[in-house]
Formats: structure tokens, sequence, C-alpha cells
């Protein structure tokens, strides 16, 4: 009768970490699906080769290795990958989904930023508020539309 009961319970609590487990929707996802097309504020033209980053200047490497040291294992996993605007100035970020055991609130804000040489750094926040579409895997999608890279001082 004994090992009924601790079976019982085991079951008890794999229902209850099942019933916490969810999938398809915007909560999974630590960051949305970021979209958009990059052009010269000056020009409007589109701008090639600009780094598109999710994170702002705070998750940039100089900064660990100002404040901190060079990153370290986690540091460098945690470090989404910056994408290059192509021909036409488009970019994509791609979502990042989470696996986790039990719900948690998801996503409320990212920062992306854009940089290239002889353009002023622009970094900008994106909400769910932003969220404009779905992919079909159900990831969130944010429309940035275009951004207008001002030229340097120079």
């Amino acid at each position: 009768m004994r090992m009924v009961g601790q079976c019982f319970k085991v079951l008890l609590l794999f229902a209850v970490a099942l019933a916490g487990c969810k999938s398809g929707e915007s909560a999974d996802y630590s960051f949305p699906q970021v979209r958009g097309r990059v052009i010269a504020a000056d020009t409007h033209q589109p701008l090639a080769g600009v780094k598109v980053r999710r994170g702002g200047l705070d998750q940039d490497q100089s900064k660990y290795n100002d404040l901190l040291g060079p990153p370290k294992g986690a540091q460098m996993i945690e470090q989404a990958p910056a994408v290059r605007t192509d021909a036409a100035g488009r970019f994509v970020l791609d979502s990042e989904r989470e696996l986790t055991l039990f719900r948690h609130a998801g996503w409320y804000s990212v920062t992306v930023s854009f940089e290239r040489t002889g353009y002023l750094l622009f970094e900008t926040n994106y909400s769910v508020a932003n969220i404009s579409d779905h992919t079909t895997a159900g990831a969130p999608v944010v429309n940035a539309g275009d951004i207008l890279l001002v030229p340097a001082p120079r």
C-alpha cells in the first residue's frame, strides 16, 4: 500500500508540472522576431552591412571588457549574435524561445541597436504592444518598419 501512495505522489507531481507547461503562445518566447529595414536619414537610401543586435550598449562585449573583464561561459552564450542588413537594408532578428517547465511572464520589452561606421548608433525598444503578427510556428513578430540612421558629424 505504501508503494501505491508513493507512485500516486509521483504521478501527481508530474501532472502538476505538466499543467505548468504550455506551448505556442507569446509568453514562451524570451524575444520576438524583429524585422525591418535600415535606411540613411539624409538620402533615404537602404544601408547594407548595418549591425543589428538585440540588446543595447550594456550588452556589448566592450562593456564586459571595461567593467567586468572579458565575458565568460554563460555570458557568452547569453549574447545574441548580431545580424547584418542585406543590400536592400532589410534585417530579421530571429525570435528566441524558452523551454520552461512552469509558466513565466514572457517578455515585455526588447532593446534593439543599429550600428554602422559613419553613422550614429541608434537604439530603440519594442514591447508586446508592438507585436504585429506571428510566424507559422507561433513566434511573435515585431515589424520595426524603416529605421533611419543619422550620419555621424564630421
